[in-house]
């Protein structure tokens, strides 16, 4: 992976990661997803904005990066149980709202240039 690309998988996995890590005390869930309302929906998407305007290229290193950062969160920090595989299949999905999010400011921050 060149310098270029590891800057935007690292920010967007750090900041994927920390929807995870802050989850418990904003939500009272280990699991983001189970939280009622739309904290998942929303701490993704502030995430994305967030990275994306850091870090917004390439898109696919930022999605791989904030994918991987919820992965690596549940494995290092969560009891993985037998659905694990079907979580993952969620994330897949749900990493699209963190990418949709970093895209948008990523071509804010062009635009603004």
């Amino acid at each position: 992976m060149k310098a270029s690309e590891a800057l935007p998988f690292g920010v967007a996995a750090v900041a994927a990661g920390l929807v995870w890590a802050f989850s418990m005390s904003a939500t009272g869930t280990s699991e983001p997803w189970d939280a009622e309302g739309g904290y998942y929906f929303g701490a993704l998407l502030l995430a994305g904005v967030v990275s994306g305007f850091l870090a917004p290229k390439p898109l696919w290193g930022v999605y791989l990066g904030a994918l991987l950062g919820q992965v690596a969160y549940q494995l290092i920090f969560l009891k993985i149980g037998p659905l694990v595989g079907v979580g993952f299949v969620f994330l897949l999905f749900y990493t699209l709202v963190f990418l949709a999010g970093a895209a948008a400011s990523g071509a804010l921050r062009g635009a603004l240039r």
